[in-house]
């Protein structure tokens, strides 16, 4: 993605405040649906171009209510019909990266076979804007009806992307003001509780034997193209089974400085490490901990 694009990059849920994406009156939404993805993304061995499962969500929130669809029961340009929607997300994926998919991507970036490369064409095909706001090309999807919304995200999950977890997932978002000009984004990752036999813990019985973790990785501000999640998975295993740690803070601290290592981002990015521990506390379903980090990339 550009570097040199003068719309902020926040953090998602800076973005879905500065936004009032959950107040906002309106909202029409499509939840994992599914697909074959063949020409972006790496598969959970580092493999390019694999195929692989794809599931894809959307969410429109409007800056006013469906007034017209509700007075009269049918739908409007106050709307956006979720049929089309879920068949505007699908043909663009067939079209640029299915199994039978032969039209060029437009996007001028210099890696387009990362999943990045997946939201970065949805935006085009429904805003006509890239994930960065640069312009693209061809009629958009939402047309005209960018100046009456005022957030958009879009989320592509690969269920099979990782080898011992239940995911990976990566999000793109925008707000818009009443011209539908994009004012502000959001790009983050995450690779979906992993599960790993780690030792730690302060009990004596803790340290006579691993136990299972859940461990989600989520970053924020991603601002480099390539898919990075393996990488960040094989860092965040190894330091599990490497860990004789006593606590759980400690033990995201040290995950988060073994992202740092791997993740090179080019500016600052934040990190979030969340920790469940299962079997800790026989009468509850597990003890948390989430450690978080604004990260400034020394690693350069």
């Amino acid at each position: 993605m550009s570097t040199t694009t003068s719309i902020p990059l926040l953090p998602t849920p800076a973005l879905r405040s500065l936004t009032t994406a959950d107040l906002l009156p309106a909202a029409v939404s499509v939840k994992n649906l599914s697909s074959t993805l063949l020409r972006a993304a790496t598969d959970a061995w580092d493999r390019p171009l694999r195929p692989q499962p794809l599931l894809l969500s959307a969410e429109i929130s409007f800056t006013s209510p469906f007034e017209t669809a509700s007075a009269t029961d049918k739908l409007g340009e106050d709307t956006i019909h979720y049929g089309n929607l879920s068949k505007a997300l699908l043909d663009t994926v067939e079209t640029y990266f299915g199994p039978n998919s032969t039209a060029a991507i437009s996007s001028p970036e210099e890696d387009e076979g990362d999943a990045i490369s997946v939201l970065n064409q949805i935006f085009v095909h429904l805003t006509g804007l890239s994930i960065d706001g640069v312009r693209g090309d061809g009629t958009p999807f939402l047309g005209g009806s960018l100046d009456r919304i005022g957030f958009l995200g879009v989320k592509l999950t690969l269920p099979k992307a990782s080898l011992l977890g239940e995911g990976v997932s990566l999000t793109a978002s925008a707000g818009f003001d009443n011209t539908g000009k994009m004012t502000a984004r959001a790009l983050g990752m995450e690779i979906t509780r992993l599960g790993v036999p780690t030792l730690v813990g302060v009990n004596p019985n803790e340290r006579e034997a691993r136990q299972m973790l859940v461990v989600t990785v989520g970053i924020e501000g991603i601002k480099v193209r390539g898919d990075r999640y393996v990488r960040v998975e094989k860092a965040v295993v190894k330091a599990l089974e490497e860990s004789s740690f006593e606590t759980l803070e400690a033990l995201g601290a040290h995950l988060i400085d073994k992202v740092e290592e791997v993740f090179v981002n080019g500016e600052d990015y934040t990190v979030r490490v969340k920790i469940e521990k299962p079997i800790a506390v026989p009468l509850a379903e597990c003890p948390v901990v989430e450690v978080r980090r604004v990260v400034k990339d020394y690693y350069r």
